[in-house]
């Protein structure tokens, strides 16, 4: 095909001298090809892998922004490495993760976890015999506990919320135990007003509902009467245009109230699902409800709630037992 292209081109350039018609008829050309810009470094054959990799990823159901971000990696791995695939030893790939110094344990985890994938797909798509990822260990995290607001910290946080929109921010995140990016896509037609339920699309696109109180609906209900657009986005812009409230936006509004308190801790959007998920474990719910309620795909991750108990156990322990 690129011989076929080539030799058009070179019919055209030799038919005419004349600017404007030569670019008319190589856009005419052109058009007929879909064409893709290959970055800076990286080989055609690698980008055809790494493109046809990624559509399967998108039918598996991943996120346009997890895509980019997983082609991203890639094409920085590929940039480095020049090399055919088959021909990369687990020594270029630690050649290529001591080359990003600085970065956190959390993303070295995530590139490993990329090129594993990428490399597990032409294993089974027998494009290379040998995966060179076998023989990368994945380093482990140091287990930190989750930092949750305690309840009195949570009622000074609520007494710095001025607008009815920052309250309803406030009660939704604690409720609802929802990450940043779920709650940033609710919409008002999400909520079930009689079952106190709102449908959120989480993690690998599972749809899962999470509850709210009756001081958010509260909150809500306020909330939504004030506004006089008709976006159906939950959360939106007070200033005109009116349109959807950005994750950004979001973490700015937590940002404003913990200034107005004086807060000592940073609390941001993630603090509120910590708060949530240990006050639940405190007051005895049991860890599979709350692991369903968070929409974490292992138990391991909400395990880490019940330390945090034990945690708060021992310490009131020892206060009356020295």
């Amino acid at each position: 095909m690129l011989d076929e292209l080539t030799l058009k081109i070179i019919q055209i350039l030799e038919g005419t001298k004349d600017t404007e018609i030569l670019k008319n008829d190589l856009h005419e050309l052109l058009n007929q090809y879909e064409i893709k810009k290959i970055p800076k470094g990286s080989s055609p054959y690698f980008m055809k892998l790494l493109d046809d990799f990624i559509l399967i990823k998108k039918t598996e159901g991943l996120s346009g922004e997890t895509l980019k971000k997983y082609k991203g990696v890639l094409i920085d791995f590929g940039i480095y490495i020049q090399k055919d695939v088959a021909s990369v030893t687990s020594n270029n790939i630690r050649e290529w993760l001591n080359a990003h110094e600085g970065i956190k344990l959390s993303t070295m985890r995530y590139y490993i976890s990329v090129l594993k994938s990428f490399y597990n797909y032409l294993i089974t798509e027998e494009y290379i015999l040998i995966d060179p990822t076998r023989k990368i260990k994945t380093p482990k995290l140091p287990k930190r506990l989750p930092k949750a607001l305690s309840l009195d910290e949570l009622e000074i946080l609520r007494e710095g919320c001025k607008s009815l929109r920052e309250k309803a921010i406030v009660e939704v995140f604690y409720a609802t135990g929802g990450r940043l990016k779920e709650i940033h896509n609710m919409n008002i037609t999400d909520i079930n007003w009689q079952e106190r339920t709102i449908v959120v699309i989480g993690k690998g696109n599972k749809e899962r509902p999470v509850f709210i109180n009756s001081r958010a609906v509260f909150a809500l209900k306020k909330y939504l009467s004030s506004r006089q657009d008709q976006e159906d986005a939950l959360f939106v812009t007070e200033k005109s245009p009116i349109k959807r409230l950005s994750p950004r936006s979001i973490q700015s509004v937590f940002k404003k109230i913990v200034k107005r308190v004086n807060f000592v801790k940073n609390v941001h959007p993630h603090v509120m699902r910590h708060t949530m998920a240990t006050t639940m474990i405190n007051h005895g719910a049991r860890l599979e409800d709350v692991q369903g309620i968070l929409g974490h795909s292992s138990p391991s991750t909400t395990q880490i709630y019940a330390q945090v108990n034990i945690h708060r156990r021992k310490e009131a322990y020892l206060k009356t037992f020295r």
